[in-house]
């Protein structure tokens, strides 16, 4: 019968067909995200007046994936969508955080006044903060005007902050309770405000005169009696960093400390605001960037690289490009000083590419590991002595073994077509230089490039660690000691070495072949 099936047999029913037993999505490897909204879909609900499908769209999607769609739409299409959606501020609020740079002007430009400023109540101080700044005084003054009065004084007070500070990045919306609170009557005022903060994970307990005492995590005073007091509970050994640090400084705390929320303090003690682990993600990938900028020798810009204009593109080229054109300018001189000896062994100048080449990547090796140390790691200053010394027997090692292979490999280019060989430079090596065996000069040859090569990469990873932690010490970013920076002065170093050496060599085997 039905019922006395045994369960081996149900199981099997159950498996039978894979096709009614989808795999779960949590059993694939691949990330999952919710579906994203298309742009053609926003298109087709605002062109139709259909609100309906949109007012759905604005509960169930995120903030994220509306902005992607909303930002390629148009302009007009942007505003009739914050038009048409009248509820919700709040998510509209974080919608427009999101948005680029000319969506959100054309919004304040041609939304309605009323519309307006019901957005701009439900975007966040530090954001709408960053927004101003991308402003006209103009526009920054008509947005200001539609704010309440203390929350422009509130604005106006992070604008005071240079970009690059933490101040200038900090949130004022977070939780703070007197000291002398019940963890009952803190809970009742999350209820009461915790929706209009950035966030309530964190909770900081001041004094009368907003001094910060402690702070305590949410989860941890979920345990807690209801009618214990705060101060009993509260974490009194916190980190906390100052709103005129350089931003850069959040990172490394809030990696040690492992912490969502990072208090701003004042040189008095007074509490200002928070960084949150969003604001410290912000700055790392903005750090990055510039690290990866200025080592391609660009000057970084604060604007994604979409939104930016040409003529801002060109001018963050142009800058480096210069400086690289007048400082290889030199490679040329170099050349022109040392005519002779090419004059009397052109072979020489067949090396010179991968000379230049060779040494330049050994200083952008150094340099990489050099300023990703000085990035990641808390380096003191006596430890500098220590990275040179590891760099210089690593370019000692490094320079032994190239110069090695380079010696054998430059023997096989003479000996076979890589390389033409020509019947008059056979000749100079024969009679002008004294060789009695072509090899041997071959082998004179080999040996040049050879030490060259081999100074050239010990010097290279000497200098290329010192570029960096020389200006670390005068407070200049080492990411400006860039690849094509180096790279550039290794070649006037190696062009410089290589045809001293030449030089040396042929005229102590004939004085006089050569005017030194």
């Amino acid at each position: 019968m039905e019922e006395n099936k045994d369960f081996t047999e149900v199981e099997k029913d159950i498996h039978c067909d894979d096709r009614a037993n989808p795999p779960s999505p949590l059993d694939s490897t691949e990330p999952i995200y919710n579906e994203p909204v298309l742009p053609e879909e926003l298109h087709s609900y605002l062109i139709t007046g259909d609100k309906e499908p949109i007012i759905q769209l604005v509960k169930d999607i995120s903030a994220v994936q509306l902005s992607l769609a909303l930002n390629e739409l148009s302009d007009d299409e942007v505003v009739l969508f914050y038009s048409t959606i009248q509820i919700d501020y709040d998510k509209l609020g974080e919608i427009f955080s999101y948005l680029s740079i000319e969506k959100r002007i054309s919004l304040i430009s041609n939304l309605a006044k009323k519309v307006l400023v019901q957005v701009l109540n439900n975007v966040s101080n530090d954001d709408l903060g960053d927004f101003l700044e991308d402003l006209t005084k103009g526009n920054r003054e008509k947005i200001l005007s539609l704010l309440p009065k203390k929350r422009q004084q509130l604005i106006k007070e992070l604008a005071r902050y240079s970009d690059d500070t933490v101040g200038s990045i900090m949130t004022t919306e977070y939780l703070a309770v007197a000291s002398g609170s019940t963890v009952k009557s803190i809970f009742e005022k999350i209820k009461q405000i915790g929706n209009t903060l950035e966030t309530v994970r964190t909770i900081f307990i001041v004094d009368k005169s907003n001094k910060l005492l402690g702070m305590e995590q949410l989860e941890s005073m979920m345990f807690e009696n209801e009618d214990e007091i705060i101060d009993n509970i509260m974490q009194k050994d916190f980190p906390y960093i100052s709103p005129i640090a350089d931003k850069e400084q959040a990172v490394p705390i809030c990696e040690e400390y492992d912490i969502p929320v990072l208090a701003v303090v004042s040189k008095t003690g007074e509490m200002l605001g928070i960084l949150t682990f969003d604001d410290v993600m912000d700055v790392l990938e903005e750090e990055n960037t510039e690290d990866v900028l200025k080592q391609g020798a660009v000057n970084p810009t604060q604007t994604p690289y979409m939104e930016t204009k040409i003529f801002r593109i060109a001018r963050s080229y142009v800058v480096w490009l210069i400086i690289l054109l007048l400082i290889n300018t030199f490679t040329g001189i170099i050349v022109s000083r040392f005519e002779s000896a090419l004059l009397t062994l052109p072979i020489l100048i067949s090396f010179v590419p991968a000379l230049n080449d060779s040494v330049g990547n050994s200083g952008s090796q150094t340099t990489s590991m050099v300023i990703r140390a000085l990035t990641t790691e808390k380096l003191e200053k006596k430890s500098y002595f220590k990275i040179i010394m590891k760099e210089a027997l690593t370019g000692l090692l490094t320079g032994l073994v190239i110069a090695a292979f380079n010696f054998g490999w430059v023997m096989i280019e003479l000996n076979t077509p890589l390389l033409k060989v020509t019947e008059e430079m056979k000749n100079t090596l024969l009679i002008d230089l004294n060789f009695t065996n072509i090899q041997h000069g071959y082998m004179v040859i080999a040996a040049i490039v050879s030490t060259a090569l081999f100074i050239g990469v010990f010097l290279s990873k000497l200098f290329a660690a010192i570029l960096p932690l020389l200006a670390k010490l005068v407070h200049i970013d080492p990411a400006t000691m860039s690849g094509p920076l180096v790279a550039s002065l290794m070649d006037i170093m190696t062009l410089l070495i290589y045809f001293t050496i030449a030089m040396v060599v042929i005229n102590s085997i004939n004085p006089g072949l050569l005017a030194i």
